[in-house]
């Protein structure tokens, strides 16, 4: 059964989170590319072209949560994420590079770019800017139901945010692990539903 959201999707209470759908995640060289090849397979990107075009229509802004570390590494605490596969050796030293270019943020949107952790509000001031703006719902998409979009989904229930999650918007490596993630874990922070549900109630809204 799907749930019925719409009651959470009030333009003037709801933000778009979005969770480093970057070029060296996402992109022909990404780092992790059982990652891409996910999102690439359930049209990750062209589903959050819709799903933006949809929150922008009726004044719903677009956050985006970036992982772009320094240059040359200093600052950059050892631990088995940064150190794995070489992520962050050479080219990749410097974070995950600009949002894939379909979803790249507009001068509305607003961009928070983390350098240290692995969630959207370590270290950044996503929740302080949802609080300012009246924000009770967050729309969680992007990449990777593994660790940041998972992670992000609780932390934001922590903080006393109504958590939605578009099936459909987020992406994980292996791409079942998905499926377990969602209704083992995610449903229980949050509501979990097709994206076209919520693009559905905007655009209702806009007509």
């Amino acid at each position: 059964m799907v749930l019925d959201v719409s009651a959470k999707l009030d333009p003037r209470q709801c933000a778009v989170v979005n969770m480093e759908c970057q070029e060296n995640l996402l992109g022909p060289d990404s780092v992790l590319p059982g990652l891409a090849r996910t999102a690439a397979d359930i049209g990750l990107l062209d589903t959050l072209v819709e799903l933006f075009d949809a929150a922008r229509s009726v004044g719903v802004t677009i956050y985006y949560c970036t992982d772009e570390r320094r240059a040359d590494g200093f600052g950059r605490g050892p631990n088995p994420i940064t150190d794995r596969k070489g992520v962050f050796q050479g080219s990749g030293i410097g974070g995950h590079g600009p949002v894939m270019a379909p979803i790249a943020p507009k001068p509305a949107d607003v961009v928070f770019r983390r350098e240290q952790g692995v969630t959207g509000f370590f270290a950044t001031g996503l929740d302080p800017y949802l609080r300012n703006t009246g924000v009770s719902t967050v729309v969680l998409t992007g990449v990777s139901l593994n660790i940041a979009v998972l992670g992000t989904a609780i932390e934001a229930m922590n903080h006393g945010y109504t958590v939605i999650v578009p099936s459909d918007a987020v992406a994980s490596d292996p791409p079942e692990y998905a499926d377990y993630a969602l209704r083992c874990t995610v449903r229980n922070v949050g509501y979990v539903v097709p994206s076209q549900n919520i693009i559905d109630v905007w655009n209702a809204l806009r007509d």
